[in-house]
Protein backbone atom coordinates (compact mmCIF):
# COMPACT_ATOMS: atom_id res chain seq x y z
CA UNK A 1 0.00 0.00 0.00
CA UNK A 2 1.92 3.40 -1.04
CA UNK A 3 1.47 5.94 1.09
CA UNK A 4 0.74 9.22 0.92
CA UNK A 5 2.18 12.20 1.06
CA UNK A 6 0.51 15.86 2.01
CA UNK A 7 2.19 19.13 1.90
CA UNK A 8 3.63 18.83 5.72
CA UNK A 9 3.83 15.20 6.03
CA UNK A 10 7.23 15.91 4.60
CA UNK A 11 8.41 18.75 6.32
CA UNK A 12 9.82 17.15 9.58
CA UNK A 13 11.06 13.90 7.61
CA UNK A 14 13.53 16.06 5.32
CA UNK A 15 15.12 17.38 8.31
CA UNK A 16 15.16 14.23 9.92
CA UNK A 17 16.86 12.28 6.92
CA UNK A 18 19.19 15.71 6.93
CA UNK A 19 19.90 15.03 10.68
CA UNK A 20 20.59 11.40 10.10
CA UNK A 21 22.74 11.83 7.39
CA UNK A 22 24.82 14.51 8.65
CA UNK A 23 25.30 12.67 12.21
CA UNK A 24 26.45 9.20 10.72
CA UNK A 25 28.82 11.09 8.10
CA UNK A 26 29.99 12.64 11.05
CA UNK A 27 30.55 9.26 13.16
CA UNK A 28 31.55 7.20 10.09
CA UNK A 29 31.64 3.27 10.26
CA UNK A 30 30.11 3.52 14.14
CA UNK A 31 26.57 2.66 15.44
CA UNK A 32 24.10 5.82 15.40
CA UNK A 33 20.45 5.57 16.83
CA UNK A 34 18.50 9.03 17.20
CA UNK A 35 14.69 9.78 17.08
CA UNK A 36 14.38 12.66 14.01
CA UNK A 37 11.16 12.96 15.43
CA UNK A 38 12.07 14.43 18.53
CA UNK A 39 14.70 16.65 17.71
CA UNK A 40 12.08 18.22 15.07
CA UNK A 41 9.90 18.66 17.61
CA UNK A 42 11.85 20.43 20.20
CA UNK A 43 13.77 22.53 17.24
CA UNK A 44 10.02 23.37 15.82
CA UNK A 45 9.31 24.85 19.61
CA UNK A 46 12.53 26.86 19.59
CA UNK A 47 11.81 27.89 16.34
CA UNK A 48 8.12 29.60 17.49
CA UNK A 49 10.41 32.06 19.49
CA UNK A 50 12.51 32.89 17.17
CA UNK A 51 12.50 35.96 14.94
CA UNK A 52 14.14 37.27 11.62
CA UNK A 53 17.19 35.61 10.16
CA UNK A 54 17.47 33.25 13.17
CA UNK A 55 14.15 32.14 12.09
CA UNK A 56 14.46 31.97 8.80
CA UNK A 57 17.22 30.01 9.33
CA UNK A 58 15.16 27.40 11.67
CA UNK A 59 12.35 27.29 9.17
CA UNK A 60 14.74 26.33 6.02
CA UNK A 61 16.24 23.44 8.24
CA UNK A 62 13.06 22.59 9.07
CA UNK A 63 11.52 22.51 5.81
CA UNK A 64 9.09 25.08 6.79
CA UNK A 65 7.50 28.20 5.14
CA UNK A 66 6.24 29.81 7.93
CA UNK A 67 5.60 29.67 12.40
CA UNK A 68 2.05 28.49 11.02
CA UNK A 69 3.25 25.73 9.19
CA UNK A 70 5.62 24.54 11.65
CA UNK A 71 2.96 24.34 14.38
CA UNK A 72 0.58 23.05 11.48
CA UNK A 73 2.82 19.99 11.25
CA UNK A 74 3.83 19.57 14.84
CA UNK A 75 -0.05 19.56 15.69
CA UNK A 76 -0.35 16.56 12.79
CA UNK A 77 2.22 14.47 14.86
CA UNK A 78 0.69 15.07 18.08
CA UNK A 79 -2.44 13.86 17.08
CA UNK A 80 -0.52 10.32 16.11
CA UNK A 81 0.24 10.41 19.53
CA UNK A 82 -3.20 11.08 20.70
CA UNK A 83 -4.49 8.55 17.94
CA UNK A 84 -2.50 5.31 20.00
CA UNK A 85 -2.45 6.37 23.14
CA UNK A 86 -4.92 3.77 24.49
CA UNK A 87 -4.08 0.82 21.80
CA UNK A 88 -3.46 -1.75 23.51
CA UNK A 89 -0.64 -3.53 21.38
CA UNK A 90 1.81 -0.09 20.73
CA UNK A 91 2.83 2.19 23.67
CA UNK A 92 3.65 5.48 22.50
CA UNK A 93 3.92 8.26 24.56
CA UNK A 94 5.30 12.11 23.40
CA UNK A 95 5.87 14.31 25.87
CA UNK A 96 7.17 18.19 25.92
CA UNK A 97 7.69 20.04 28.74
CA UNK A 98 9.74 24.23 29.26
CA UNK A 99 11.77 24.65 32.31
CA UNK A 100 12.11 28.52 32.69
CA UNK A 101 14.02 30.23 34.86
CA UNK A 102 11.48 31.46 38.05
CA UNK A 103 10.67 35.54 37.83
CA UNK A 104 12.28 35.56 34.12
CA UNK A 105 9.34 36.69 31.65
CA UNK A 106 8.89 34.78 28.75
CA UNK A 107 5.88 36.20 26.53
CA UNK A 108 2.59 35.12 27.27
CA UNK A 109 1.73 34.34 23.35
CA UNK A 110 4.76 32.12 22.90
CA UNK A 111 3.55 30.00 26.06
CA UNK A 112 0.20 30.03 24.89
CA UNK A 113 1.35 28.84 21.42
CA UNK A 114 3.63 26.06 22.65
CA UNK A 115 1.13 24.71 25.05
CA UNK A 116 -1.74 24.57 22.45
CA UNK A 117 0.00 22.98 19.38
CA UNK A 118 2.77 21.07 21.32
CA UNK A 119 0.68 20.46 24.52
CA UNK A 120 4.15 21.30 26.88
CA UNK A 121 3.66 21.66 30.39
CA UNK A 122 5.53 25.12 32.28
CA UNK A 123 7.41 24.53 34.99
CA UNK A 124 9.94 27.01 36.78
CA UNK A 125 12.61 26.45 38.47
CA UNK A 126 15.82 28.05 39.70
CA UNK A 127 18.61 27.91 37.31
CA UNK A 128 20.68 31.33 38.98
CA UNK A 129 21.03 29.22 42.44
CA UNK A 130 20.34 25.48 42.12
CA UNK A 131 20.98 24.59 39.02
CA UNK A 132 22.38 21.37 40.09
CA UNK A 133 19.07 19.94 41.50
CA UNK A 134 17.34 21.26 38.46
CA UNK A 135 19.27 18.58 36.41
CA UNK A 136 18.23 16.06 38.86
CA UNK A 137 14.87 17.06 38.10
CA UNK A 138 14.97 17.45 34.90
CA UNK A 139 16.38 13.74 34.71
CA UNK A 140 14.24 11.97 37.07
CA UNK A 141 11.40 13.59 35.05
CA UNK A 142 12.90 12.34 31.56
CA UNK A 143 13.77 9.02 33.28
CA UNK A 144 9.80 8.92 34.34
CA UNK A 145 8.96 9.41 30.85
CA UNK A 146 10.91 7.06 29.15
CA UNK A 147 10.28 3.81 31.11
CA UNK A 148 13.73 4.29 32.65
CA UNK A 149 15.57 3.92 29.11
CA UNK A 150 17.23 7.66 28.99
CA UNK A 151 18.87 8.19 32.20
CA UNK A 152 20.99 11.32 32.98
CA UNK A 153 20.02 13.56 29.74
CA UNK A 154 22.05 16.31 31.15
CA UNK A 155 24.71 17.15 33.16
CA UNK A 156 25.89 19.48 35.82
CA UNK A 157 27.85 21.02 32.82
CA UNK A 158 25.29 21.65 30.91
CA UNK A 159 23.04 24.17 33.05
CA UNK A 160 24.58 27.39 34.52
CA UNK A 161 23.81 30.52 36.17
CA UNK A 162 22.98 32.16 32.71
CA UNK A 163 20.15 29.02 31.86
CA UNK A 164 17.34 30.75 31.53
CA UNK A 165 15.04 27.95 29.83
CA UNK A 166 15.47 24.72 28.65
CA UNK A 167 13.05 23.27 26.19
CA UNK A 168 12.72 19.10 26.37
CA UNK A 169 11.19 16.80 24.39
CA UNK A 170 10.81 12.89 25.24
CA UNK A 171 9.48 9.74 22.86
CA UNK A 172 8.62 6.21 24.05
CA UNK A 173 7.69 3.39 21.59
CA UNK A 174 7.09 -0.09 22.55
CA UNK A 175 6.06 -2.38 20.15
CA UNK A 176 5.35 -6.19 19.47
CA UNK A 177 5.84 -8.11 15.95
CA UNK A 178 3.33 -9.54 14.09
CA UNK A 179 5.64 -12.21 12.99
CA UNK A 180 7.58 -12.73 16.34
CA UNK A 181 10.96 -14.81 15.96
CA UNK A 182 11.12 -17.94 17.80
CA UNK A 183 13.80 -17.86 20.60
CA UNK A 184 15.27 -21.40 19.41
CA UNK A 185 16.26 -20.36 16.34
CA UNK A 186 18.55 -17.43 17.68
CA UNK A 187 21.88 -18.35 16.69
CA UNK A 188 23.83 -17.34 19.15
CA UNK A 189 27.13 -17.03 18.27
CA UNK A 190 26.61 -15.93 15.12
CA UNK A 191 29.15 -14.01 12.43
CA UNK A 192 28.49 -10.26 11.86
CA UNK A 193 30.66 -9.02 8.68
CA UNK A 194 31.84 -5.30 9.49
CA UNK A 195 32.82 -2.57 7.21
CA UNK A 196 37.14 -3.59 7.79
CA UNK A 197 36.82 -6.98 7.08
CA UNK A 198 36.70 -7.27 10.61
CA UNK A 199 34.37 -10.74 11.82
CA UNK A 200 32.72 -10.03 15.28
CA UNK A 201 29.87 -11.98 16.91
CA UNK A 202 26.18 -11.41 17.27
CA UNK A 203 22.60 -13.13 17.86
CA UNK A 204 21.31 -13.59 14.90
CA UNK A 205 17.73 -14.35 14.72
CA UNK A 206 15.35 -16.03 12.53
CA UNK A 207 12.35 -16.55 10.54
CA UNK A 208 10.76 -17.75 7.48
CA UNK A 209 7.64 -15.64 6.60
CA UNK A 210 6.15 -13.44 4.61
CA UNK A 211 6.71 -9.83 4.50
CA UNK A 212 6.84 -6.27 2.14
CA UNK A 213 10.12 -6.09 1.01
CA UNK A 214 11.71 -4.45 -2.12
CA UNK A 215 14.79 -4.10 -4.12
CA UNK A 216 16.28 -0.88 -4.54
CA UNK A 217 18.78 -0.45 -7.89
CA UNK A 218 20.03 2.68 -7.49
CA UNK A 219 21.19 1.58 -4.34
CA UNK A 220 22.08 -1.86 -4.73
CA UNK A 221 20.00 -2.89 -1.26
CA UNK A 222 17.37 -5.08 -0.04
CA UNK A 223 14.05 -3.46 2.11
CA UNK A 224 12.31 -5.06 4.05
CA UNK A 225 9.17 -3.83 6.46
CA UNK A 226 8.31 -5.15 9.79
CA UNK A 227 4.88 -4.69 10.94
CA UNK A 228 4.54 -4.12 14.77
CA UNK A 229 1.04 -5.47 15.96
CA UNK A 230 -1.92 -2.61 16.55
CA UNK A 231 -5.67 -2.12 17.10
CA UNK A 232 -6.06 1.19 15.74
CA UNK A 233 -6.67 1.48 12.03
CA UNK A 234 -5.30 4.80 11.26
CA UNK A 235 -2.19 3.73 12.00
CA UNK A 236 0.64 1.61 11.00
CA UNK A 237 4.22 1.05 12.75
CA UNK A 238 6.79 -0.76 10.97
CA UNK A 239 10.86 -1.39 11.62
CA UNK A 240 12.10 -1.11 8.11
CA UNK A 241 15.89 -2.40 7.47
CA UNK A 242 17.40 -1.20 4.40
CA UNK A 243 20.39 -3.92 3.73
CA UNK A 244 23.05 -3.33 1.31
CA UNK A 245 23.84 -6.42 -0.92
CA UNK A 246 27.02 -8.35 -0.07
CA UNK A 247 30.35 -6.35 -1.07
CA UNK A 248 27.99 -2.94 -1.29
CA UNK A 249 29.83 -0.36 1.23
CA UNK A 250 26.98 0.90 3.67
CA UNK A 251 28.98 3.85 3.17
CA UNK A 252 28.56 4.02 -0.31
CA UNK A 253 24.35 3.87 0.09
CA UNK A 254 24.30 6.81 2.67
CA UNK A 255 26.09 8.86 0.40
CA UNK A 256 23.84 8.40 -2.65
CA UNK A 257 20.69 9.07 -0.20
CA UNK A 258 22.35 12.25 1.04
CA UNK A 259 22.67 13.28 -2.59
CA UNK A 260 19.20 12.80 -3.46
CA UNK A 261 16.46 12.81 -0.72
CA UNK A 262 13.92 11.82 -2.50
CA UNK A 263 15.20 8.62 -2.43
CA UNK A 264 15.28 7.98 1.07
CA UNK A 265 11.17 9.12 0.80
CA UNK A 266 11.04 6.25 -2.08
CA UNK A 267 12.72 3.55 -0.17
CA UNK A 268 11.09 3.69 3.04
CA UNK A 269 7.54 4.24 1.49
CA UNK A 270 5.73 1.14 0.56
CA UNK A 271 6.05 1.85 -3.13
CA UNK A 272 7.47 -0.76 -5.29
CA UNK A 273 7.23 -3.37 -2.23
CA UNK A 274 5.38 -6.88 -3.05
CA UNK A 275 5.14 -9.11 -0.15
CA UNK A 276 7.55 -11.97 -0.22
CA UNK A 277 8.78 -15.00 1.68
CA UNK A 278 11.96 -14.13 3.54
CA UNK A 279 14.33 -16.21 4.79
CA UNK A 280 14.62 -13.11 7.92
CA UNK A 281 17.90 -12.85 9.34
CA UNK A 282 17.81 -9.74 11.91
CA UNK A 283 20.57 -9.04 14.92
CA UNK A 284 18.92 -8.77 18.35
CA UNK A 285 20.37 -5.83 20.12
CA UNK A 286 20.81 -2.90 22.02
CA UNK A 287 22.05 0.01 21.18
CA UNK A 288 22.32 3.79 23.23
CA UNK A 289 23.67 7.18 21.60
CA UNK A 290 24.04 10.37 22.68
CA UNK A 291 24.84 13.23 20.62
CA UNK A 292 25.27 16.73 21.37
CA UNK A 293 23.76 18.35 17.90
CA UNK A 294 25.03 22.37 17.80
CA UNK A 295 27.54 21.42 15.18
CA UNK A 296 25.33 19.42 13.14
CA UNK A 297 22.59 21.75 13.20
CA UNK A 298 24.84 24.62 12.12
CA UNK A 299 26.34 22.02 9.70
CA UNK A 300 22.74 22.32 7.87
CA UNK A 301 22.30 26.09 7.99
CA UNK A 302 21.34 27.07 11.60
CA UNK A 303 23.81 29.65 12.30
CA UNK A 304 22.39 32.71 14.29
CA UNK A 305 20.24 30.57 16.74
CA UNK A 306 23.66 29.18 18.37
CA UNK A 307 25.55 32.46 18.44
CA UNK A 308 25.00 34.87 21.16
CA UNK A 309 25.90 38.12 19.17
CA UNK A 310 23.10 37.06 16.25
CA UNK A 311 20.81 34.89 17.94
CA UNK A 312 16.97 36.81 17.59
CA UNK A 313 14.69 35.01 19.93
CA UNK A 314 12.12 38.03 20.70
CA UNK A 315 9.38 36.26 20.08
CA UNK A 316 10.27 33.76 23.29
CA UNK A 317 11.42 37.31 25.49
CA UNK A 318 10.64 41.00 24.72
CA UNK A 319 13.80 43.49 25.04
CA UNK A 320 12.47 45.06 27.71
CA UNK A 321 12.36 42.02 29.44
CA UNK A 322 16.01 40.89 28.79
CA UNK A 323 17.95 42.93 26.57
CA UNK A 324 20.83 40.68 26.39
CA UNK A 325 18.54 37.97 24.80
CA UNK A 326 18.83 34.51 24.43
CA UNK A 327 20.36 32.15 22.30
CA UNK A 328 20.88 28.30 21.82
CA UNK A 329 24.16 27.12 24.41
CA UNK A 330 23.62 23.60 23.65
CA UNK A 331 20.87 20.64 21.91
CA UNK A 332 21.33 17.58 23.70
CA UNK A 333 20.00 14.35 22.25
CA UNK A 334 20.52 10.55 23.83
CA UNK A 335 18.56 7.66 22.38
CA UNK A 336 18.12 3.90 23.03
CA UNK A 337 17.03 0.94 21.31
CA UNK A 338 16.35 -2.99 22.07
CA UNK A 339 15.32 -5.27 19.59
CA UNK A 340 14.28 -9.02 19.93
CA UNK A 341 12.30 -11.78 19.28
CA UNK A 342 9.63 -10.49 20.73
CA UNK A 343 9.56 -6.63 19.00
CA UNK A 344 11.35 -3.62 20.03
CA UNK A 345 11.35 -1.13 22.89
CA UNK A 346 12.89 2.56 22.00
CA UNK A 347 12.72 6.11 23.56
CA UNK A 348 14.66 9.17 23.16
CA UNK A 349 14.81 12.98 24.53
CA UNK A 350 15.99 16.61 23.19
CA UNK A 351 17.12 19.18 25.20
CA UNK A 352 17.39 22.54 24.14
CA UNK A 353 19.05 25.49 26.43
CA UNK A 354 18.53 28.21 25.92
CA UNK A 355 21.17 30.84 27.84
CA UNK A 356 21.37 34.60 28.49
CA UNK A 357 23.76 36.19 25.65
CA UNK A 358 25.42 37.82 27.44
CA UNK A 359 27.25 34.31 29.03
CA UNK A 360 29.29 32.91 25.88
CA UNK A 361 29.74 29.30 26.05
CA UNK A 362 14.89 -10.81 -7.10
CA UNK A 363 11.82 -12.60 -9.05
CA UNK A 364 12.01 -16.34 -7.93
CA UNK A 365 9.60 -17.47 -6.01
CA UNK A 366 11.72 -19.22 -3.60
CA UNK A 367 12.18 -17.42 0.02
CA UNK A 368 14.92 -14.67 -0.37
CA UNK A 369 17.64 -14.58 1.97
CA UNK A 370 17.46 -11.52 3.93
CA UNK A 371 20.61 -11.64 6.20
CA UNK A 372 21.58 -8.63 8.37
CA UNK A 373 25.28 -10.20 9.25
CA UNK A 374 26.67 -7.04 7.74
CA UNK A 375 26.03 -3.07 8.43
CA UNK A 376 22.51 -1.89 7.67
CA UNK A 377 20.39 1.09 8.17
CA UNK A 378 16.99 0.65 10.34
CA UNK A 379 14.08 2.47 11.07
CA UNK A 380 11.12 2.31 13.18
CA UNK A 381 7.98 4.27 11.14
CA UNK A 382 4.57 5.36 11.16
CA UNK A 383 4.11 4.61 7.76
CA UNK A 384 0.37 6.49 7.19
CA UNK A 385 1.28 9.77 8.14
CA UNK A 386 5.04 8.52 6.63
CA UNK A 387 6.90 10.07 10.09
CA UNK A 388 10.08 8.10 11.08
CA UNK A 389 10.18 7.92 14.76
CA UNK A 390 13.79 6.75 15.40
CA UNK A 391 16.67 5.83 12.89
CA UNK A 392 19.59 3.92 13.03
CA UNK A 393 22.96 2.48 11.80
CA UNK A 394 24.61 -0.96 13.00
CA UNK A 395 27.69 -1.03 11.95
CA UNK A 396 29.49 -3.16 14.65
CA UNK A 397 27.62 -5.56 17.50
CA UNK A 398 26.69 -2.27 20.46
CA UNK A 399 28.46 -3.30 23.58
CA UNK A 400 25.15 -3.10 25.04
CA UNK A 401 23.19 -6.08 23.24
Amino acid sequence: MTSTLSSTDADFENFGHKVYLTVSRNNNNENVFLSSASIALAMAMCATGARNETLNQMLRILDASSIDQLTKTAEQIMRIFSTVNNDTQVKLKLVNRLYGQKAYELRQDYLSLVQSSFKADIKLEDFVNDSADVVKTINGWVEEQTNSLIKNLLSSNDVTRDTRLIIVNCIYFKGTWVEQFKEHLTDQNADFHETNDKISKIKLMHQKKTFRYAENNDLNVQIAHLPYESDKHGVRFVFTVILPKRDISLDIVEQKLASKPDLMRRVLSDEDTTKKELLLYLPRFKMEAKFELNDVLIQLGMINAFDGSKADFTGMVSEQDDRTGLYISKVIHKAFVDVNELGSEAAAATAVIMTRCCAFIVEEEQPIEFKADRPFLFFIRETRQNIVLFSGKFASPPTTS
